[in-house]
């Protein structure tokens, strides 16, 4: 599905040559040819003058433009995706603050925008279900904007978040965005098993905590071809933890396709966490000052299933302290009563 929709959407905006539609859609030479033949077959394209021609008209929007101008490879929010920012500007600037109850800080608004234009630009926003495991950054807002996803359900544990998400929808009219209270040491509910295209979620980065939170999402996807994202940071995941994450992911049908290094940031200013500082294990060791940047950073990951997902069993926390602090956590606040 996801590169009949690469391909479609790029023959939306006009016709185009096999080597000029190529670059439009990720796939291995043989699975485009496969999907070209496929169109063909059923009559949606033609080949005439040496260009694929669109012939007949398909319920998807043609080509937003995200690639950067400068260096043709990175994510540069303009045209569609501009207008989306500004809205989201303004719908998220009484969002919900941070607690340090559940470990929380979100992105910057455009780093929310960047992700949803990297996901539709690989294919995996528009037709598709969507699965949140943790939403404070608001992602299914951005989603939502857009009205390219088929649906997308948020689990969250934060009831602050799941109401703003539901006013949202209501202001807005949206009905595909379902919200649900969930707590991660439990077992995912049975109807959220298999039925989701795509994954996102910015676990915890404990052992415990990263593989819990990524084998619930993978708990959900439908199969083969099915997609996951995760934010992942350098900061508090060593390189030997990112090691026996990428064996999980291995051993779990999944392999990793993308890895945008700091591709998001967590603005001081705008998550007001500077009381949070007093209990970070870093702050303990030395006499630092409150941070006067931006510094604390993620990647943005991108997985996908080539076979069925397979979950490895995983460890599951006694309470929320194991699940949020291991030896590497020294940036995650102590719970307190904050907000």
């Amino acid at each position: 599905m996801r590169i009949r929709n690469q391909i479609l959407r790029s023959l939306k905006t006009g016709p185009k040559t096999f080597w000029e539609l190529i670059n439009h859609q990720d796939y291995h030479i043989v699975q485009f040819l496969e999907a070209l033949q496929s169109l063909m077959k059923e009559g949606l394209i033609e080949y005439r003058e040496q260009k694929f021609h669109l012939v007949k008209d398909v319920p998807i929007s043609p080509k937003k433009e995200t690639i950067c101008s400068t260096c043709g490879c990175g994510i540069e929010i303009k045209g569609f995706f501009k207008d989306i920012y500004e809205e989201f500007l303004d719908i998220t600037k009484d969002r919900p603050l941070p607690t340090s109850k559940f470990d929380q800080g979100f992105i910057r608004p455009i780093d929310t925008i960047k992700r949803a234009a990297f996901m539709y630009e690989r294919g995996d926003i528009e037709g598709m279900d969507i699965f949140i495991l943790g939403d404070d950054d608001l992602l299914s807002v951005a989603i939502g904007l857009t009205g390219m996803a088929k649906s997308i359900t948020v689990v969250e544990i934060d009831d602050r978040i799941n109401r703003f998400i539901e006013k949202f929808c209501e202001k807005k009219g949206i009905n595909n965005i379902h919200v649900k209270k969930y707590n991660v040491i439990e077992e995912l509910p049975e109807e959220a098993k298999r039925r989701f295209d795509v994954f996102v979620t910015d676990p915890v980065e404990t052992y415990t905590g990263l593989f819990l939170f990524v084998a619930r999402c993978i708990e959900a996807l439908k199969g083969r071809e099915s997609a996951g994202y995760m934010g992942f940071t350098h900061l508090e995941a060593s390189l030997n933890k990112w090691w026996k994450f990428q064996k999980f992911i291995l051993e779990s049908n999944l392999v990793i396709t993308d890895i945008l290094r700091d591709f998001t940031y967590y603005p001081e200013r705008e998550n007001q966490w500077r009381h949070f500082y007093e209990t970070y294990e870093i702050m303990k060791k030395f006499d630092l000052p409150i941070p006067e940047v931006d510094w604390y950073r993620s990647s943005f990951v991108r997985f996908e299933a080539i076979d069925t997902p397979k979950v490895p069993e995983v460890k599951k926390p006694k309470d929320l302290n194991e699940l949020y602090f291991d030896e590497e956590s020294w940036a995650t606040p102590m719970p307190r009563d904050d907000r």
